[in-house]
Order: structure tokens, then C-alpha cells, then sequence
């Protein structure tokens, strides 16, 4: 079992090495072949402002309840479940009491 436990990654090191090719070009030499440079704008795919039209809060609301609420709630939270802040008068144990002693 030792044996298989040295030999597996040693081989898996060996193939690594044996897949690496030597094929870059010489960084000092002035006539390798190295391909060309690509230019790619960071505005490429960008989308201008436009203004959405302006709807009815009303509307808006009723869009938003209808999924569930606003992106920061989840869904079934309501004020009466338990959160998870501290609660007033409750001790909160911590595993890291006992480090400051």
C-alpha cells in the first residue's frame, strides 16, 4: 500500500513533465516567431444608458410582491421568525471564550 502511495503521484509527476514541451521561442532572439498580438477593447459588448420608461408604482409594487419580495428578503422571513442577531438577555456560547484567559 506504501508502494502505490509513493508511485501514483511520482508518475503523475512524470507524465507533468514529459507533456511540457520546449517549443517557446527564444526570448532573445530577434527573428523567432511569436504570434501576433490581439487587441481587444475593454468597451467590447458595452451598452450604453438608456432610460427605462417610467411606470406606475403601484404596478411596480404589485410586480415585486408577486415574486416574493425584494431581492435582499427571503422568501418566508417574516418578522415573527427567529434571526439570526443576538438576542437581548441570551448568552451566546462561542467556542473562543476560553482563548483570552
Amino acid at each position: 500500500m506504501r508502494i502505490i502511495a509513493f508511485a501514483v503521484p511520482a508518475l503523475l509527476l512524470a507524465g507533468a513533465a514529459v507533456a511540457q514541451s520546449d517549443r517557446r521561442a527564444n526570448l532573445l532572439d530577434p527573428q523567432a516567431k511569436v504570434p501576433p498580438a490581439e487587441f481587444r477593447s475593454a468597451f467590447e459588448g458595452y451598452r450604453p444608458f438608456v432610460e427605462q420608461p417610467r411606470r406606475d408604482w403601484r404596478e411596480a409594487n404589485e410586480e415585486v410582491g408577486a415574486a416574493g419580495g425584494q431581492a435582499g428578503q427571503r422568501s418566508g422571513q417574516d418578522r415573527g421568525e427567529q434571526s439570526s442577531k443576538p438576542q437581548p438577555g441570551k448568552q451566546e456560547r462561542s467556542d473562543h471564550q476560553d482563548h483570552h484567559k
